[in-house]
C-alpha cells in the first residue's frame, strides 16, 4: 500500500484491505479529495454528495441516479450504510463517514441463499444472489405496539422465520397502486404471509421500526425492486 493513497480512491473502492485495518485518509492528495467541512444532507449537493453516491450504488446501497444531489434516495442509502456497519442513524454524510470508507464495504448475507433477507435488529432489506448481498435498503418494520384491529386489538410485530412472496395487489399496474387497507395505505405490496405481511412501497421509511408488520421500503425502492425481477412470485422472504 502505497502513502499517497487519496480519500477518493478509498471512498470509490481502492485498497479495501487498507481500509480494513485502519489505514488513515488523512494523507489525501489535494483539498478537493478532502471529505466534506460540515455534514451533508437533504438539500446538499456537489463533487462530495457525487464521489458517495457512486460508492454506494457499486457497493449495493441503491440511491437511484447518481446527480449529486442528495434526496430523499441518498438519505435512504445513507441510512442502509449506517445500518450495515451499526453506526448511528443520523441520514448524513459527515467526515467521520466519509473517512471510514464504509460506503464501499458491502453488506453481507447471514444465510448466503438466494432471496430477500430482513434484518430486524439493523433494520435492513437485503437481495442475495449467489451468496452476495446485491442491494441492500434501509427498510421499517413492526414496531412492537399495541393497536385496534378486525374490533380487538393486535401487536405490531415482523414476524420471523422463512416465508415465500405469493400474492401481488390486482392495482399494482393501474394508475392508483396504493392499496388501502383497516391498518393503512401500501404502494404496490407483494404479500409473503397470509395473515397480510409485505414488503411493499411508503411515503413513511424512518430508520427505526414504525410498521404495523410489513417491511417497508420507499416508493422508488418499491418500483426498483419489481423492475428488477427482485420480488417476484416464489422468492424467499428470510426474517430474523
Amino acid at each position: 500500500m502505497t502513502a499517497n493513497l487519496s480519500r477518493r480512491s478509498l471512498i470509490l473502492g481502492a485498497g479495501g484491505a487498507a481500509v480494513a485495518a485502519g489505514t488513515s485518509l488523512a494523507l489525501a492528495e489535494s483539498a478537493h479529495a478532502a471529505g466534506p467541512s460540515t455534514p451533508l444532507g437533504i438539500g446538499s449537493s456537489g463533487h462530495h454528495v457525487t464521489q458517495f453516491q457512486l460508492a454506494m450504488n457499486a457497493n449495493g446501497f441503491w440511491c437511484g441516479t447518481v446527480d449529486g444531489q442528495f434526496g430523499e434516495l441518498t438519505q435512504q442509502a445513507v441510512y442502509a450504510v449506517q445500518k450495515t456497519h451499526r453506526r448511528a442513524r443520523t441520514g448524513k454524510i459527515d467526515l467521520a463517514l466519509w473517512d471510514s470508507g464504509l460506503a464501499r464495504v458491502r453488506a453481507t448475507s447471514r444465510y448466503k441463499l438466494d432471496g430477500i433477507e430482513i434484518d430486524l435488529a439493523r433494520q435492513l432489506l437485503m437481495v442475495v444472489r449467489g451468496g452476495i448481498v446485491q442491494v441492500a435498503l434501509n427498510t421499517s418494520t413492526g414496531d412492537g405496539s399495541t393497536f385496534r384491529f378486525n374490533g380487538g386489538w393486535a401487536r405490531a410485530i415482523t414476524p420471523t422465520g422463512t416465508f415465500t412472496i405469493y400474492r401481488k395487489s390486482v392495482q399494482e399496474t393501474s394508475t392508483n397502486p396504493w392499496v388501502t387497507a383497516e391498518l393503512g395505505t401500501m404502494y404496490k405490496p407483494r404479500y409473503f404471509d397470509s395473515r397480510g405481511f409485505a414488503v411493499h412501497g411508503s411515503t413513511s421509511i424512518p430508520p427505526y421500526p414504525a410498521s404495523h408488520g410489513c417491511a417497508r421500503v420507499s416508493t422508488r425502492a418499491q418500483n426498483y425492486l419489481l423492475s428488477s425481477g427482485l420480488l417476484n412470485m416464489g422468492v424467499k422472504v428470510r426474517i430474523y
